[in-house]
């Protein structure tokens, strides 16, 4: 074959484009006859990922059968399962989105809280948004608060998480709400995304008329949880293949309060 493959261990191949100096007609020599070779040999599910000056061959990969899996920026990524006695075990692509809020709460007891610019109804929330690629939950949190309000956060602990389905894309998503601690008070808020940012009363905010239900079940679940002294913090623990160390979240006896 001329193309550059790699192997995995569940009989796949993963096809590289990028590099590739073939015509139109050519590639597709190339792919019938390497289809042929791979079903012989037992090869389970080809993945084809075609770089965006390759993207001529996208029509031919979909004529010999291959389906759109993913796409990014610079590539999109086609798949093809050869048994035809087997169920298709080729995995799905990545479905759940990640968001995190930071409960940022000051020795006043004062909960930072803010409106967005833009939303079908205004009401105060806390700031947060979606996670970037390798961020932990402890970081999102953190950036966000910084670039929404201009506070500075030390991360403490997570407090609850939120999960529901049928999101943007048809995609789930997972909200995970974090308590952070101050290291500034002065608000600079982002002109971009926030229409007011203020400090409030934590008792003021758990009966605002504009908070939400849910906002208002994590702050009386943060609460319970100081009462209890517990709560979800992190401890780095070696993976299955001692690699590395992950993030496992668990709960915790607290010294106090406010930890």
């Amino acid at each position: 074959s001329v193309f550059e493959i790699e192997q995995d261990i569940y009989k796949g191949v993963t096809v590289k484009t990028h590099g590739l100096a073939l015509s139109d007609t050519e590639f597709e020599k190339s792919l019938s006859d390497s289809l042929t070779n791979w079903i012989n040999i037992g090869i389970r599910g080809v993945w084809f990922k075609v770089n965006l000056e390759k993207s001529s061959y996208i029509p031919i990969l979909v004529k010999h059968g291959f389906s759109f899996h993913h796409a990014k920026t610079s590539y999109v990524m086609l798949t093809r399962w050869l048994p035809g006695d087997e169920p298709n075990l080729l995995p799905q692509y990545p479905h759940t989105h990640i968001g995190v809020g930071g409960m940022v709460i000051n020795d006043k007891n004062e909960v930072l809280t803010i409106q967005e610019r833009f939303n079908v109804m205004s009401h105060w929330k806390l700031p947060g948004g979606y996670s970037n690629p390798g961020e932990d939950f402890a970081h999102t949190a953190q950036r966000e608060v910084f670039e929404e309000t201009g506070i500075e956060t030390e991360f403490k602990s997570v407090v609850a998480l939120r999960h529901h389905h049928q999101h943007i894309f048809n995609c789930s998503d997972i909200y995970v709400v974090c308590y952070l601690r101050p290291l500034n008070l002065n608000i600079i808020k982002s002109k971009d995304e926030i229409a007011k940012c203020e400090w409030m009363n934590v008792e003021t905010y758990r009966t605002h008329p504009e908070v939400t239900d849910f906002n208002r079940f994590i702050m009386n679940a943060f609460l319970e949880s100081q009462n209890m002294k517990h709560a979800i913090i992190s401890s780095p623990i070696l993976s299955y293949k001692k690699d590395r160390y992950d993030k496992v979240y668990h709960v915790q006896p607290i010294n106090e309060s406010k930890s």
